[in-house]
């Protein structure tokens, strides 16, 4: 699903990402869980996206030096939204590496 995003200069360091866009989610067998996808960027940046259960949709979270209790940017998304928000995250952490 994220092939075509642009996460330079980042580097995919988990993706277990493999649900098929084309269909409705089946919430009991698509292997939603917590742990789908994460980039990991220069500066201890972290974008990170997990569904989460309790919400029944994905959170992309944005995390610096590994401060998990306070994240730069929670986003709560459906499967519709995920790839134009991934996307648009993927630009934030990249504008942000670039002001250093």
């Amino acid at each position: 699903m994220f092939e075509k995003i642009s996460f330079y200069p980042g580097k995919v360091t988990y993706d277990d990402f493999d649900i098929d866009i084309n269909k409705p989610l089946d919430f009991d067998d698509d292997g939603l869980k917590e742990d789908m996808f994460k980039v990991n960027y220069p500066d201890n940046f972290i974008l990170d996206i997990g569904w989460y259960n309790g919400i029944n949709k994905f959170i992309i979270y944005i995390i610096k030096d590994f401060d998990w209790d306070k994240p730069i940017v929670r986003t709560e998304c459906d499967l519709v939204d995920l790839h134009y928000k991934t996307e648009s995250c993927a630009v934030y952490i990249r504008d942000l590496l670039s002001k250093k």
